[in-house]
């Protein structure tokens, strides 16, 4: 079986983007201009396929990298970093999400240092696509309920969790103690952190964001925004 060089196919792609064609150039595809073994092409196909969309996300709109930038340490650090993550990841979604870290990080505004980018990279690489969207679910309903007069916020999420059971059902598939479950998993994250402490009647599994995730949110944006 021979297949067409993977790198060439993405070079060609973006003929029309030198920035998104340099970084391509440093994408470690290559593998000369054909394989012969069924098994290799397979397996450089699936890459492709998720590398195109890293790409076609980053070409989008008005991209904020410049010939400057690609060249820097920091920002090439930040790069192979992420294709790590981009070449693991299953969902198309979360490759594009990947995208929008990267371009939105090493702007005006973005992360603090390359510490905190390898942080928020590592978050959106660890979690599954379906435990970022029950993160992004659980921020839409934390602002549409904000907290009434003398209302603590345990109190609060009760009036929205409800809600939360359901949307998480009907958008992912989860219910019951399958949503417990990952929301203890997402405590491992630092962006959810469980209710503690001596509320009356409370019996647990209810709990709250953390300012970690709304940073993750400020840099690379909601997930649920993410078209694939």
């Amino acid at each position: 079986m021979r297949v067409e060089d993977p790198k060439l196919a993405l070079l060609a792609r973006y003929e029309h983007l030198p920035i998104i064609r340099g970084l391509v150039q440093l994408v470690p595809l290559g593998i000369g201009s054909a394989v012969d073994t069924a098994l290799l092409g397979y397996y450089q196909a699936y890459q492709t396929d998720r590398l195109r969309e890293f790409f076609d996300e980053l070409g989008t709109g008005a991209v904020p990298l410049t010939p400057e930038l690609i060249e820097s340490n920091d920002f090439l650090h930040c790069y192979f970093a992420t294709l790590g993550a981009v070449v693991r990841s299953r969902r198309q979604e979360k490759v594009r999400y990947l995208a929008r870290l990267l371009k939105s990080a090493l702007v005006s505004q973005g992360v603090s240092s390359i510490d905190e980018y390898e942080e928020l990279l590592s978050i959106i690489n660890e979690l599954s696509y379906r435990e970022l969207g029950i993160l992004s679910l659980l921020a839409r309903l934390e602002r549409a309920t904000p907290r009434q007069q003398g209302e603590n916020e345990l109190q609060r999420a009760g009036r929205f969790w409800p809600t939360l059971a359901v949307e998480a059902e009907k958008l992912f598939g989860i219910s019951g103690a399958m949503l417990q479950a990952i929301l203890v998993r997402l405590q491992r994250s630092g962006c959810y952190e469980e209710f503690t402490g001596a509320y009356l009647n409370y019996g647990g599994g209810r709990g709250r964001l953390t300012p970690l995730y709304f940073r993750l949110e400020q840099i690379a944006g909601d997930i649920s925004d993410v078209v694939a």
